[in-house]
């Protein structure tokens, strides 16, 4: 980097921060421009001061100052992200006149979530399938929604779930297409596998035909693998957390579904923004709720994410 300065650089603040107390911040002497990605998930933030601490060390090393621009879907009030950006210096606030275009459903499986029946199986994976669980519904619409597009990406909250829906997902697709799923039931485990137990039909560990799991526990390359199979039309459906949310250009997304309400509006957007990502398309979206309260969350989440209402 020192050697070989790069005509564009693209880092994190920490990185920056490194560069600026090493020898490498020479290099920087005839930066002109900074530009700050998805400036909304910083701003808030220690490594939004963080930030803001080290572009002002860059500017005293510059001979004039770098023009300074912010990029965001969702920012509300943009003037203060602007402020943030700035500081005192003029700002001018640039806000494109067409509005993004959201078809929004909040999908319940059942017809009454106070009353879940059993699911009827004959699988010995749920040979004893406990009333009450929303999950084996939820699941097998979920590989419905996949089977009718050609890319789907589906969000979780946490790793745990996303990795535990990808492998049902798997065997369901695995199961409708007549293909034997390996059954290796732990009767050591008090009241059943850790899946059955939480609600979701046990997993055997089909394939990853239908879907992959996408999230910062996965290798970096295995994770661009996943992307470039899901941009090529290789892998129908991608089942993640917050590491597809924000800065990857992902291709041709026909659908987003969000499993539990996502956790603020903004978020929301940015996911279901995935599909249709492009100027003019309309990006459409399905919610699953997790239970009765949760349905409740993402029937406001959905009205806030309509009307544009961000945190």
């Amino acid at each position: 980097l020192v050697r070989t300065p790069p005509d564009i650089l693209i880092t994190t603040p920490e990185s920056l921060f490194l560069m600026l107390t090493s020898s490498a911040r020479e290099t920087l002497t005839s930066v002109t421009t900074v530009i700050v990605d998805e400036i909304h998930a910083v701003e808030a933030t220690k490594r939004g001061t963080h930030l803001a601490l080290s572009l002002e060390r860059l500017e005293q090393l510059l001979p004039q100052p770098a023009q300074r621009i912010g990029l965001s879907a969702t920012v509300r009030p943009p003037e203060r992200v602007a402020r943030f950006l700035a500081g005192s210096r003029p700002v001018t606030v640039v806000k494109p006149k067409a509005a993004k275009t959201f078809d929004l459903s909040v999908r319940v499986p059942i017809a009454d979530m106070a009353n879940i029946p059993a699911v009827e199986s004959d699988s010995d994976l749920d040979e004893t399938p406990a009333a009450g669980s929303l999950w084996p519904f939820v699941e097998a619409n979920i590989v419905d929604l996949i089977e009718q597009n050609r890319s789907t990406i589906v969000f979780a909250n946490s790793r745990r779930l996303a990795e535990r829906l990808t492998a049902r997902l798997n065997e369901i697709h695995a199961e409708r297409l007549g293909e034997p799923v390996a059954q290796q039931l732990n009767t050591a485990v008090p009241g059943g596998m850790p899946a059955y137990v939480m609600g979701s039909g046990a997993s055997a560990g089909a394939a990853p035909v239908l879907a992959r799991a996408h999230h910062g526990s996965v290798s970096k390359e295995q994770r661009a693998l996943i992307e470039d199979d899901l941009k090529s039309g290789r892998l129908r459906c991608v089942v993640a957390t917050s590491s597809l949310e924000l800065g990857i250009d992902m291709g041709a997304v026909d659908l987003v579904i969000q499993v539990q309400s996502p956790p603020s509006v903004a978020s929301g957007l940015q996911r279901i923004g995935r599909a249709g990502h492009q100027v003019g398309e309309i990006s459409q979206g399905v919610l699953f709720p997790k239970h009765r309260t949760d349905l409740v969350h993402c029937a406001v989440a959905v009205e806030q994410m309509t009307d544009g209402n961000i945190e």
